[in-house]
């Protein structure tokens, strides 16, 4: 291996370290959570070392907290019957429904008049 390759390839690694180095801080600053002791990168078999010697591991988002059985069954409760009336509403709705077709049509039958303004304004 040529001696200039080798010297640019040892400042790739270094860059990529100093890189490493930099997201570390970054992701510890904008971590709340400390590093757990003793669980590494290099320690998990996943990468080798970095400029710091290791990627320490961190939990990335807060435990969850179980809401109460009853405020639960109750937000269920409510969001049933919420969809419930949604459903019974919207479904028989004679009125929402020719609208429908009605804008339905109108929209097919402007875009059929535009595509005829089209192939005559292309073609003739």
């Amino acid at each position: 291996m040529p001696p200039d390759r080798l010297t640019a390839l040892r400042h790739q690694r270094a860059l990529v370290a100093e890189h490493l180095a930099w997201l570390d801080a970054e992701i510890h600053a904008q971590t709340p959570f400390q590093s757990l002791p003793g669980n590494s990168f290099a320690e998990n078999g996943k990468g080798g070392s970095t400029a710091a010697g290791t990627l320490a591991t961190r939990q990335d988002s807060p435990a969850l907290i179980e809401p109460a059985p009853e405020a639960l069954a109750a937000a269920n409760a409510r969001a049933d019957e919420i969809i419930a009336n949604y459903a019974a509403t919207e479904r028989l709705d004679p009125v929402a429904a020719r609208q429908g077709c009605l804008q339905l049509a109108l929209a097919l039958g402007l875009l059929g008049i535009a595509g005829i303004l089209t192939v005559y304004l292309i073609y003739y």
